[in-house]
């Protein structure tokens, strides 16, 4: 790609406002000296490097051999909203934990494609929602952000390339401007042109993200920025899955396969290539900024080391006031370039009409929801014991302003208030840690709308394990997708009910055995849900799912090692479709050679057993209920190989061995089905390369 063009991709993606602000916050943070908030008491030079006892001058001498830890960096970070700290991840055998996907989800077809998960996962959240959740792991979030601390910048970057010029980008970079200021920048790239016919992807996100206190720790707050852009195109699946399984060569190249939606063509193999003719195109920006200021306890602390003692100035918080302002903003579309005549002899418009049952409708077939949410919240919190962090009782309210367009005329006004309360816990001991919090909308839009949530987590020894238990009630109103007011194609029109949701969860983990049981049961009345690509419905009746299973590694030798999971799920209902039996299974040799080297080689097998998939809309971006299609897949096999060489990853795989034919000229072309006439690609391998620098 060409300087000229790269840079009008760049300013095409909006990206260059945030990437100009990260590299001001870079300049500052290397003009001003590295120092550490909430490490320690140890001394640092200029540049960040902690020197303790050891690495002194001493008379003066200023070519004193350095200690090799100075060289060192201590790095950790903390969930936003959470104060539980945690350190980054140095593990090579689970791959999840670099890919986008979680291991339980389908794709169809190419990387980028709307998901959906095997596993059941409602949506559970009260108050205002769009609806659209098919692209959300694809996405940056607020409650996913990592609030940083480290001594010395830090960068990562992660390049991962895949079969048919698939790739994704992303890179890390995080420093401690001040001894209590830090700022992040994410950024990451997703693209592919596509496996089949019309299902090319193209995500961008950007996440600049900072934490910032005085240095009396009274004044403290966090400020986030993110942007999110999926682009996927839709085809609608294939014409009919006898392609799959024909004689006819040509189809053995899945790219020649016709779909519903889309056009004959060849596929391009530029992965930056963002045009998408018919698919769905979203886009969000998150502004989110949160402070607070402590009333507390000063207090000292004595410090000794090897020369000398002193005094260490500490503060605790007992009482806090907390303010917090969300903006984020919107925007849903979908449209089908090739639609350009809508009469009733056209053949394309002809597929819309009895593949998809839509009644009415324009050229390019544009549809398009933008919402527009200011959020307002204050609260105050109070630490009943000043040297328990972990422990206080929160009260706030807060007030919603929504603004809805759907015909790019007309924006319509709604407005939430609602109250919340929030109790943590985490004994001193750390034997028991508890987390309740509830939120109840007053008025508005979603009024009635109500979240009890109770998690509580015991320590039963060392021996003994973890006990969790949890219990959540969520009363809310349907998502706006089924509103009559959306932009997209709804042909139902019926006032709905609020739903409720009742989920009562367990685990325990042994950690002697390496054994994790966990289970977790659902109850939901007025269960809303899609039962055709343009009309849905609401089961009135009470609905309940079952879900329980257990994970354990098995030690098969002194480095052949078998981690695997076991999900059991029953429904009581033909509105929900999940499959029984759910196995992941991964047999790995594994360990550390030459000091260095961590290695992890061996098989993946995912299995489950047949079920009626969810169909997918391709104009509403919604998973359908459907209860004609039963779907039975084979196991799906991956080999890998996957090492870290200090802060060098590498990440090796041949993934889909199970679609090897032998009777068709060994061809990759048994393909399973992510969905009715979704395939899932054949043979795919995987390239992927992680490091990290210390600056």
């Amino acid at each position: 790609m060409k300087i000229a063009s790269l840079m009008n991709h760049l300013q095409n993606r909006n990206w260059m406002p945030a990437l100009l602000l990260c590299l001001c916050m870079s300049m500052a943070g290397m003009l001003h000296a590295q120092r550490p908030t909430g490490i320690g008491t140890g001394r640092f030079d200029a540049q960040g490097r902690p020197m303790g006892a050891g690495s002194k001058m001493k008379g003066g001498d200023s070519l004193q051999q350095r200690d090799n830890n100075e060289d060192s960096i201590t790095i950790f970070y903390r969930m936003f909203d959470s104060s539980r700290i945690r350190l980054l991840d140095s593990t090579v055998g689970e791959f999840s934990l670099r890919f986008p996907l979680q291991k339980d989800q389908l794709f169809l077809g190419s990387l980028g494609n709307a998901t959906q998960s095997l596993l059941f996962q409602p949506y559970m959240k009260p108050g205002f929602d769009p609806g659209f959740h098919a692209y959300d792991t694809y996405k940056y979030t607020v409650e996913g952000t990592r609030i940083f601390q480290t001594t010395r910048p830090y960068t990562e970057l992660d390049y991962l390339l895949g079969g048919r010029s698939e790739q994704t980008i992303k890179a890390l970079h995080t420093q401690n401007i001040s001894p209590t200021w830090n700022a992040s920048f994410e950024f990451r790239y997703l693209g592919s042109p596509g496996n089949f016919k019309n299902n090319n992807t193209s995500h961008s996100n950007i996440r600049l993200a900072s934490g910032f206190a005085t240095r009396n720790r009274r004044y403290s707050g966090n400020f986030m920025y993110i942007t999110n852009r999926n682009r996927s195109a839709t085809n609608g699946g294939i014409v009919s899955d006898t392609f799959l399984t024909s004689t006819n060569q040509a189809f053995a190249q899945r790219f020649n396969i016709p779909t519903w939606l889309g056009e004959d063509g060849d596929i391009t193999a530029n992965p930056f290539a963002t045009s998408v003719k018919a698919g769905h195109d979203y886009k969000q920006r998150i502004l989110y900024f949160r402070h607070q200021y402590d009333f507390g306890q000063k207090d000292s602390v004595l410090t000794i080391d090897e020369e000398d003692s002193s005094y260490t100035k500490v503060f605790y918080p007992r009482f806090r006031v907390q303010h917090s302002i969300l903006y984020n903003r919107q925007e849903f579309g979908f449209k089908d370039e090739y639609l350009t005549d809508t009469a009733a002899t056209n053949a394309y418009a002809s597929v819309y009409r009895q593949r998809f049952g839509v009644k009415s409708f324009y050229p390019n077939m544009l549809l398009n929801d933008r919402f527009t949410e200011f959020t307002n919240e204050a609260a105050i919190l109070l630490y009943p014991q000043k040297n328990n962090q972990d422990q206080f009782l929160k009260m706030g309210a807060g007030l919603q302003l929504l603004s809805a367009l759907h015909d790019s005329v007309t924006a319509r006004k709604y407005n939430n208030s609602y109250v919340l309360g929030e109790y943590r816990n985490r004994t001193r001991n750390r034997k028991w840690d508890i987390n309740a919090n509830a939120r109840l909308y007053l008025s508005g839009l979603n009024a009635g709308d109500y979240n009890l949530d109770v998690l509580l987590q015991t320590q039963l020894g060392k021996k003994a394990g973890v006990l969790q238990l949890g219990f959540v009630n969520t009363n809310r109103t349907p998502s706006f997708v089924f509103d009559t007011l959306s932009g997209f194609i709804n042909q139902t029109v019926s006032s709905l009910k609020q739903e409720n949701w009742t989920k009562i969860s367990g685990q325990y983990f042994l950690p002697s055995l390496k054994l994790q049981l966990f289970g977790n049961y659902y109850l939901v009345s007025n269960y809303t849900y899609w039962d055709t690509y343009t009309t849905f419905k609401q089961e009135s009746t009470l609905t309940s799912v079952l879900h329980v299973g257990a994970a354990k590694t098995f030690k098969l030798s002194k480095r052949w090692n078998w981690h695997t999971s076991l999900h059991v799920q029953t429904e009581a209902s033909e509105v929900i479709n999940l499959p029984v039996l759910y196995s992941q299974n991964r047999i790995a040799y594994e360990g550390t050679f030459f000091k260095n080297l961590l290695l992890s080689t061996g098989v993946e097998v995912r299995y489950y057993t047949a079920y009626k998939m969810n169909d997918f809309s391709p104009m509403n971006g919604q998973w359908i209920v459907q209860d004609t299609a039963l779907i039975r897949n084979k196991p799906d096999i991956n080999a890998y190989l996957h090492l870290r060489i200090r802060s060098f990853r590498l990440f090796t795989r041949l993934e889909n061995l199970n679609t090897l034919s032998v009777s068709r000229g060994f061809a990759f072309v048994n393909n399973n089905l992510a969905a009715p006439l979704y395939p899932t690609p054949g043979l795919f391998f995987r390239l992927g390369i992680y490091w990290g620098f210390v600056n």
